[in-house]
Order: C-alpha cells, then sequence, then structure tokens
C-alpha cells in the first residue's frame, strides 16, 4: 500500500485585519504572499481558497488524464479551473459550493465517455473528497 505525506506551511505576522503571511509550498517553496485584503479585496497576493481551487483542479485534473490513460486513450490536454465561492453567515465563513469546469481533449474517445470519466474523476479524486461543499461540473470537450 502506498502512503505518502506532503507538507505545506504557513507563517502570519500581524493581527488578521492589516498582517499578512507567506504560504510555503511543498519541500521547496515557492512561498506566495497572502492576507485578508488578498482573501476578501484586491490585494495582488493569494488566499486560501485560491489554493483549495488549484488544488481541487490539479487533481481532478490528473485524475481525469489516469482514468483515459487506463482506457487505452490517453488525454491531449485538461484544462480544468474551480471556482470556491467564499461566503460570509452568521457562523462565519464558509465554502458552501465549487464550481469546477473543464476542457478535455481526448482524441479517439467520444464525447459522452469523456464525460462520463470526467464525472468519475470529479466522484473519486482524493482532493474532492475532503470537501464538504457542493461540487458541481461543467464539462466541455474539444
Amino acid at each position: 500500500m502506498l502512503h505518502v505525506r506532503k507538507t505545506s506551511r504557513a507563517r502570519w505576522q500581524g493581527p488578521a485585519s492589516t498582517g499578512s503571511g507567506t504560504l510555503s509550498l511543498g519541500r521547496r517553496g515557492p512561498d506566495l504572499p497572502f492576507s485578508l485584503r488578498s482573501r476578501v479585496g484586491d490585494e495582488p497576493a493569494t488566499n486560501p481558497e485560491e489554493l483549495l481551487g488549484s488544488a481541487l483542479a490539479g487533481c481532478f485534473a490528473m485524475s481525469l488524464a489516469n482514468l483515459c490513460e487506463e482506457r487505452g486513450t490517453p488525454a491531449e490536454s485538461i484544462d480544468a479551473t474551480a471556482l470556491v465561492h467564499l461566503v460570509q453567515t452568521d457562523e462565519g465563513f464558509r465554502i458552501p459550493t465549487i464550481e469546477l469546469s473543464c476542457t478535455v481533449s481526448v482524441p479517439g474517445l467520444a464525447d459522452e465517455v469523456v464525460r462520463e470519466l470526467a464525472e468519475q474523476a470529479e466522484r473519486t479524486c482524493p482532493v474532492r473528497l475532503l470537501y464538504n461543499a457542493d461540487v458541481t461540473l461543467k464539462v466541455e470537450v474539444s
């Protein structure tokens, strides 16, 4: 049984409203700046929700590529996007919905088969299984 461990880190300095931090990805970075202003405003930095979206889009794309390859027809390209909805509620901020969309090119596989494989990848990719949010999927076959 394969068991892999991956580490990411966060460092924060200052109060939530005016402070900032860095998110370190993997063993060698990169270090990405983040802040409350990048989370709820337009400061040019990242935030945890964007990283969650990237993780889901990446995991989904890799899972779909694997399913296509297992069918004997490798994908030519998979472009996946995750739109993460951060909503303030009476209980605090929540992520109720993530819109996952993709454009897929798999020459040699029927469009319906590609859509079925995409739905399977969305249901089974490990990162997706972490989320308590409703995830919707839109598939465009090119």
